[in-house]
């Protein structure tokens, strides 16, 4: 199973978090071998403080990240930062039936309306341990694409 994490990553407390997210949900999910998690950061270059090479390149990097996306099973989509890359991510998703799962280091009810109301779930304090749990089994026990 792929699962594609939707979330920004363009300064160093996104990527700290990014880091630490990444290991604490591979550590939870040990026995879950066929558990792929996609980072779309490791298919595209990091544009977004280029606004030259972003307007070159933001064509490509879309059909890169709808390419993943479609190649999913689930997306997790991380609702911190207000990040309209991850509202694209999500609500393209959302439309060709992937379920959506949001996370958030506080509280996913910030995430906007539109977000909450197309998650299949929402998973607050995620980097705590039994939230990361929560989360890890939930991919565990999807059990193939929702429609």
């Amino acid at each position: 199973m792929k699962v594609y994490f939707a979330h920004p990553c363009f300064n160093d407390a996104q990527k700290a978090f990014k880091a630490e997210f990444l290991d604490r949900l591979s550590s939870a999910l040990t026995h879950r071998q066929d558990i792929l998690i996609v980072d779309p950061f490791s298919h595209t270059p990091n544009i977004e403080g280029d606004p030259e090479a972003k307007l070159q390149m933001a064509e490509s990097v879309k059909i890169e990240c709808i390419g993943l996306l479609e190649e999913c099973d689930i997306i997790i989509a991380l609702v911190d930062g207000d990040d309209t890359g991850v509202a694209f991510e999500a609500g393209y998703a959302h439309a060709v039936n992937k379920p959506v799962m949001l996370v958030s280091q506080k509280s996913c009810s910030a995430a906007n309306a539109m977000m909450l109301g197309a998650a299949k779930a929402a998973v607050d304090n995620i980097l705590e341990k039994e939230q990361m749990e929560r989360l890890a089994g939930m991919l565990e026990r999807f059990d193939g694409p929702q429609g």
